[in-house]
């Protein structure tokens, strides 16, 4: 049976070491991740007070802030028997740096027509959700660029049972909720989560390589991961990193050994 090293040198699997930008490895085995999750989705289906539609969640660097992020763009929110569709927008605040290109992607996720007008482009996001069950999940991975069209969204949304929703993370460098001024105003969760163990790190990565396709004998051992989770110290981004290494040169030393069995046989000719 080929093992997953096999596979991989044959270009079948996916690299399961990669900073992907989705979530198809996405692994919810660390403690914190799970945390966040459930008491995100909570937040998101909690309809007591329309009001505080706003939640943001703090990490340090390198923890995963953005995987969540997209993740929790991604859930469906079931709030009552035949309710309408959620929408997500994960907006990442590096690339989408203008207010018109935020309201822009706001119409085209919920299906409608834009306009050259800011505020009409307002009006019509109001609209498209006023006269049905639909709803809108706004993620930002960062902070907002632009405050004033949030704010009247969440406005809109307070005197219309929460059809809009945002979620904000942040680095949890500073005094957080003072990075989002006068949206705080809207704050109903605030929610501070630290970085992964050594040993949740070195799960990660090795159902990361399951989940790439991992059968039987594993390219990189639990004893050789969990030196990784240690040396990383807590940063996911340099975990990953020194994993791809360290399954690059278990790969390389396939591909010589391999082509040096392969040389000798030839050496030797046939029948030998």
């Amino acid at each position: 049976m080929a093992t997953v090293t096999d596979l991989l040198n044959a270009s079948f699997l996916d690299h399961p070491f990669q900073n992907y930008t989705d979530t198809r490895l996405f692994y919810p085995g660390l403690a914190e991740q799970r945390r966040v999750l459930e008491q995100a989705v909570r937040f998101l289906e909690d309809r007591k007070d329309p009001a505080k539609n706003l939640g943001v969640i703090a990490g340090p660097n390198a923890s995963g802030k953005s995987m969540l992020a997209m993740k929790l763009a991604e859930l469906q929110f079931t709030y009552q028997p035949n309710a309408g569709h959620t929408y997500g927008l994960y907006l990442n605040t590096n690339n989408y740096t203008e207010p018109r290109h935020f309201l822009m992607a706001v119409l085209d996720l919920l299906g409608a027509p834009s306009h050259r007008a800011n505020s009409v482009r307002l009006e019509a996001i109001c609209e498209r959700l006023e006269n049905n069950d639909d709803r809108l999940l706004i993620v930002f991975d960062g902070p907002p660029f632009d405050q004033e069209y949030l704010t009247f969204l969440l406005n809109w949304s307070a005197e219309n049972y929460k059809k809009i929703q945002a979620l904000i993370f942040l680095q949890d460098l500073y005094n957080t909720t003072a990075n989002i001024g006068s949206l705080s105003a809207f704050l109903g969760l605030y929610l501070p989560f630290r970085s992964p163990s050594p040993v949740e790190l070195s799960a990660l990565l090795y159902w990361r390589m399951l989940l790439a396709g991992g059968q039987g004998t594993m390219p990189l051992d639990e004893a050789r991961l969990l030196e990784i989770g240690q040396e990383a110290k807590g940063n996911l981004h340099t975990a990953l990193e020194l994993a791809r290494r360290a399954l690059d040169e278990v790969l390389e030393t396939g591909r010589d050994a391999a082509s040096l069995a392969a040389l000798r046989q030839q050496i030797a000719g046939p029948g030998n």
